[in-house]
């Protein structure tokens, strides 16, 4: 691996998740300053796939990856690393104690399980679930939940309503559609939504209500409306856009 590869593998993990035209902003940064003498470059974008690409050659055998996935509001192409040896919550951190992971699993089963679709719990919630499962104070409680938006499990909206991150929804796939099954699931659906236009893991978008009710991220929504009419009534699933 390159100096100019281990400073953007090393930025990444710093960040947890980044979008495209941010991550390359900063490859044109560490690029300048690294870069061999009259070496130029021709497509930013291109030159970080490159990377990004060998990067996952070297530690995908050390059980990480960098993921690509497009962010479910603005459809931005977005990088995050993750932990591939396992997508048990208990095994992707070794950061917190046993009843710390009990404890983030309870707040993740409460996202998911919510009524309406609405993915995301109160944050004075939070920090009674916290308070309840790990016996500390609410201050102590919230301290707790901040560290676990800061290490990215989850993102809190600006009217206090804590969500699962792009972060956690890609590392812990297989685990959530494991534990809480899925819409897809003819025999005994499940909690998690899968977009009707890419199959990925949804948490906020849209709900197309018909006999057989469609899931769409937002800018999934888009391109399916352009080859097909929506007659029914639109619900909207998740936290609200705007709040993020």
């Amino acid at each position: 691996m390159n100096e100019i590869q281990r400073v953007l593998l090393t930025y990444i993990r710093g960040e947890r998740y980044i979008d495209q035209s941010r991550l390359i902003n900063a490859y044109n940064v560490i690029f300048e300053k690294l870069k061999s003498e009259n070496e130029e470059v021709n497509d930013p974008t291109n030159e970080v796939e490159k990377h990004i690409t060998a990067i996952n050659s070297r530690i995908s055998e050390h059980g990480f990856k960098v993921e690509r996935r497009n962010h479910e509001i603005t459809g931005e192409l977005n990088y995050i690393f993750v932990n591939t040896l396992s997508d048990e919550v208990s095994k992707s951190s070794t950061t917190y104690s046993a009843p710390e992971l009990d404890a983030i699993k309870s707040i993740i089963d409460d996202i998911i399980e919510a009524e309406n679709y609405s993915f995301s719990i109160g944050r004075v919630n939070c920090h009674q679930k916290v308070a309840a499962k790990l016996n500390k104070t609410l201050g102590e409680s919230s301290a707790f939940v901040d560290r676990l938006i800061d290490d990215g499990w989850f993102i809190c909206t600006s009217n206090d309503r804590v969500a699962v991150s792009i972060k956690a929804i890609t590392e812990l796939k297989a685990y959530l559609i494991t534990r809480h099954g899925t819409n897809k699931d003819k025999n005994s659906p499940g909690k998690i939504l899968q977009c009707d236009q890419c199959d990925q893991i949804l948490t906020m978008g849209y709900m197309e209500k018909r006999d057989e009710p469609a899931f769409f991220h937002y800018r999934c929504f888009e391109v399916y409306k352009r080859t097909n009419e929506v007659h029914d009534s639109i619900l909207q699933i998740g936290i609200e856009p705007e709040t993020v």
